[in-house]
């Protein structure tokens, strides 16, 4: 951890874990307004017919004003998926395949399945874990890595999404090239399935991804992560117990380790369990 983003740092008396650096929250604060503003811009066009549709589109210029926001906001939200899918590959290529190479002992497959936002036997166990604490089958809730199987389902999620979307968008977008390019079936296949998983990743971005970082009791009324980087050693403890174990134990803190939440009382430290 380099000494801009100290692994833990304390405000007000409490520490906090570090998650996220300025580039990644600055690209998360863009990719989501862009995709508030498509929103708000493109379910008036699906729902016309709706009552509240109405009184959206025209805020945004109706016919005419509100097609260019879309495609200008469509236009970023690509932009900023190109860059991150830039910033990711250049990561893992000066990160893990180049000190790698140098050990002699490369492996593409390995590297891309060890990234921290790929899925992994952990998350499977994690849900199983879930299901059983959820059904009272167990008081020992599950301890999350790094970043939970929730996280990468968020992650992954939108990142289709967007391949989808924004794919079928710009065909939508230049109509008369695509026609000579592609069947129209295939156009008229692209307007279904860019409004239909637009719907799809509407409901998923405003229901299961706010609930998880705004309103649930841990964090309502708003999680701050995505702005300050960082997270309360109280929600690392419940979502993250096992990577905060870790940064604590790197850290000299292994004394000061809270036991996890939802059972057992015990406290993992250097030399066990106690």
């Amino acid at each position: 951890m380099s000494a801009k983003y100290p692994a833990i740092k304390m405000k007000d008396g409490e520490r906090y874990f570090y998650r996220f650096n300025l580039d990644e929250r600055i690209q998360h604060i863009i990719f989501a307004a862009s995709v508030v503003l498509l929103v708000l811009t493109g379910m008036p066009l699906k729902f016309s017919s709706a009552g509240w549709a109405q009184y959206i589109y025209p805020f945004f210029g109706g016919t005419k004003g509100a097609p260019i926001v879309h495609k200008v906001c469509g236009t970023i939200m690509l932009l900023v998926l190109a860059y991150h899918v830039y910033r990711i590959t250049v990561n893992i290529y000066k990160n893990h395949i180049l000190p790698a190479k140098k050990a002699g002992n490369y492996s593409l497959v390995k590297i891309l399945l060890g990234q921290k936002m790929v899925p992994n036997l952990k998350d499977a166990f994690d849900i199983r874990d879930l299901m059983k604490y959820l059904l009272f089958f167990t008081n020992e809730r599950p301890r999350g890595d790094n970043f939970t199987w929730k996280e990468k389902f968020d992650y992954w999620a939108p990142f289709w999404g967007c391949i989808v979307i924004g794919g079928t968008g710009i065909i939508m977008w230049n109509k008369e090239i695509a026609s000579h390019l592609i069947p129209g079936m295939v156009i008229n296949f692209c307007l279904i399935a860019h409004s239909d998983e637009a719907l799809l990743a509407s409901l998923f971005l405003f229901i299961w991804h706010w609930y998880n970082v705004h309103y649930s009791a841990s964090v309502f009324p708003m999680g701050t992560v995505f702005l300050t980087g960082y997270l309360s050693e109280e929600l690392m403890v419940e979502e993250h117990y096992d990577y905060y174990v870790k940064v604590m134990k790197e850290n000299g803190l292994e004394h000061e380790i809270k036991p996890p939440h939802g059972g057992g009382g015990h406290m993992e430290t250097e030399g066990g369990l106690s």
